[in-house]
């Protein structure tokens, strides 16, 4: 790439990441919000241990404002493409850090990056349908963190009464100004004693669950799922630092 080039992209990213912020800032102003949070997952942010906090792709837009209040700072994976740049530079003036990596590429070094950051008791956002989908369907790193670290996972998304769904894989909802906001945060799912295949597939129900009844306290249907997972490799065990 050349240099004009690396400079109009460098700008571009900050352009784009600004106009979403400032969007973000003026629906969440504008906007009536509820928060309702599971006893359980209150209780662990309240103890301050870690957990992942899981959500769909098509729920990121709002996502930056369901944690600023408890003082936590928070993880969260981002793909390794230009899009993920811009939602790192989107997320990091609300106190998110990005981790660079995807199912897709650098899969397996974010999932280290994710064990360790969870063993060192941080909070450790993910879109286990991202980056390309199928909508609604986690894969299998979500659950293979959980397990290796032994932590929770905790649903999270958010519904609106106004809202601009988008045509895109992950049904991309855009919720408009002067608004109504339900953030929700659902009970921990345990998933340390399962198989992967299995914690998988729990972890996928209870998030679905969740944005059926998010979307429902609204009277919207929530975008359905795509189609079921087929096959995916199991992600290589990531290295850890040892116990002993």
């Amino acid at each position: 790439m050349s240099l004009g080039r690396l400079v109009r992209s460098v700008w571009s990213q900050q352009f784009a990441a600004l106009l979403a912020i400032a969007y973000i800032r003026l629906v969440w102003l504008t906007s009536r919000v509820e928060r309702q949070m599971d006893p359980a997952a209150e209780a662990l942010l309240t103890a301050g241990r870690p957990f992942i906090a899981a959500f769909w792709h098509g729920r990121i837009l709002l996502m930056p404002y369901h944690w600023p209040q408890t003082g936590a700072w928070v993880y969260v994976m981002v793909s390794q493409h230009r899009d993920g740049e811009i939602a790192a530079r989107i997320v990091r003036p609300f106190g998110i850090e990005a981790i660079a990596g995807s199912s897709r590429r650098g899969g397996r070094e974010a999932l280290q990056e994710m064990v360790r950051l969870l063993q060192a008791g941080k909070i450790v956002a993910i879109t286990p349908d991202g980056p390309k989908g199928p909508r609604q369907r986690a894969k299998f790193g979500v659950a293979y963190a959980a397990i290796t670290a032994r932590v929770p996972v905790v649903p999270i998304t958010y519904a609106v009464k106004h809202r601009k769904i988008l045509g895109s894989w992950d049904r991309f909802v855009v919720p408009l100004p002067f608004n109504r906001i339900l953030l929700h945060a659902g009970a921990p799912v345990s998933v340390t004693d399962l198989s992967i295949e299995t914690a998988r597939e729990r972890i996928e129900a209870a998030m679905i669950a969740q944005l059926t009844a998010a979307d429902g306290y609204f009277g919207h249907l929530a975008p359905p799922p795509g189609p079921p997972l087929e096959f995916e490799p199991r992600p290589a065990p990531p290295s850890t630092p040892s116990d002993e």
